[in-house]
């Protein structure tokens, strides 16, 4: 069966560029093999936090414009990154799942370590702004889970409030550490143990005498693993106080939930996802692609469409292969220039005051997003790059990740449509 528009990759990336085509009226399809990495992420969206300088972006739409021409962003109008978000937010808002914050703002928002970083828009359960509203924070951990500590979250915490707020910790206890066979808790652990009767009202209970109502309370993302608000609405209206939810190390419940909502979304508008698909290679002629491979269970198949997005990630999630002194795309077969020496891919001081060059390794692609050689010719005419395969950025140094994932999703899906902006 022929499709109009086929994504390989099933990541934050691939879902939203389904989604957008999806919305125009295009038949798609995703091949997906194995988890992405947006089922651990962290679930916010961080669009520009610092420029090449390492200075604070205030407004990420505005500092959009001034990136190196190297950059993903620098192949995308405007315009075009606002509409991105903007729609992302609207597919939120329609799944019940509604996220906070302003396109033209940059927003500070604490971490699992007690300090702020920033990024520009949120799941309304980390309302950061609660912080400097309330006068008292309460971090609250959970005894057992070794990937988020309250004592020294607010340690930290009163670094940065100094004086002005009083800030103290409480640990919850639950059953769970006695059935645990042994392994730490995480906070997938945490969520389900709160979604049952007996967990919310020993949770709450145990909360209650710390509870004050100007309080503001900070937790890691375990208020429910599905992506609604219910227990954080429920909890706010029985103890009469705020929550903030904080990312916290994978599994971050933040990036399921994120993951669930667009999945939900996407099958709503038709798109089929094909899960544990391993496309494996690609047959092109005269520049064309006309079909993908696919290998499961020992067979192979081939799936035809009419255009292609590429959205296996970089080479943490295994969308690029890295050798002895190479780096190759591997199902179209796409060589990616880096330096012989391995040892001058990175600094080596892990956390230096700059860019990383191999987190800006990746295929390079013209101002459609179409892959190209070092000349400038396209590769594939019909196949465009988003997301973490794109070269030309440290996602991590900039705090631009997620946003780079959409606002390149985005403009590839739309383009595909044709769409007259």
């Amino acid at each position: 069966m022929k499709h109009d528009l086929l994504i390989i990759g099933g990541g934050l990336s691939g879902l939203f560029a389904a989604c957008v085509a999806s919305r125009q009226g295009k038949k798609v399809k995703i091949l997906s093999y194995g988890e992405s990495t947006l089922t651990i992420g962290s679930g916010i969206i961080d669009v520009l936090g610092y420029d090449d300088d390492g200075n604070f972006v205030a407004n990420p739409i505005e500092g959009i414009k001034n990136v190196a021409k190297h950059h993903p962003y620098a192949k995308v109008e405007n315009d075009v990154a606002k509409k991105a978000l903007q729609t992302f937010m609207e597919i939120a808002k329609a799944e019940n799942y509604p996220y906070m914050g302003d396109v033209n703002r940059n927003r500070w928002i604490p971490t699992a370590l007690g300090n702020f970083k920033p990024t520009c828009l949120t799941p309304y359960s980390m309302n950061s702004d609660l912080l400097f509203e309330k006068k008292h924070i309460l971090v609250v951990g959970f005894e057992g889970m070794k990937d988020f500590y309250a004592d020294m979250v607010a340690k930290n915490l009163k670094k940065d409030f100094e004086e002005k707020k009083s800030i103290t910790s409480l640990v919850i206890k639950s059953d769970l550490v006695n059935s645990r066979d042994l392994r730490d808790i995480s906070s997938i652990d945490i969520a389900f143990w709160l979604e049952h009767e007996e967990g919310f009202n020993s949770f709450k209970n145990q909360l209650k005498p710390y509870v004050t109502p100007d309080t503001v309370i900070v937790l890691p993302a375990v208020l429910g693993l599905d992506p609604n608000y219910d227990l954080l609405d429920r909890l706010q209206q029985d103890l009469k106080t705020t929550f903030i939810e904080v990312f916290s190390l994978p599994p971050a419940i933040t990036g399921l939930r994120l993951n669930k909502m667009l999945v939900s979304y996407a099958k709503k508008c038709g798109v089929e996802i094909i899960k544990k698909a391993k496309v494996i290679a690609a047959e092109v002629v005269d520049n064309k692609c006309k079909s993908v491979i696919v290998e499961s269970h020992g067979r192979q198949k081939k799936f035809h469409a009419d255009d292609f997005i590429l959205a296996t990630g970089g080479i943490y999630g295994g969308g690029l292969i890295a050798g002895i002194g190479s780096l190759k795309e591997p199902i179209f077969n796409i060589d990616i220039e880096v330096p012989e020496v391995q040892t001058d891919w990175s600094d080596k001081k892990l956390f230096s005051k700059g860019k990383q060059l191999f987190a800006q390794f990746g295929i390079e692609v013209n101002n459609n997003l179409v892959p190209i050689t070092k000349d400038g010719k396209q590769i594939i005419d019909n196949l465009k790059i988003v997301g973490r395969n794109l070269a030309g950025y440290d996602f991590c140094y900039e705090k631009s990740g997620n946003g780079v994932v959409l606002i390149t999703a985005y403009k590839a899906a739309m383009d595909l449509c044709k769409v007259v902006r």
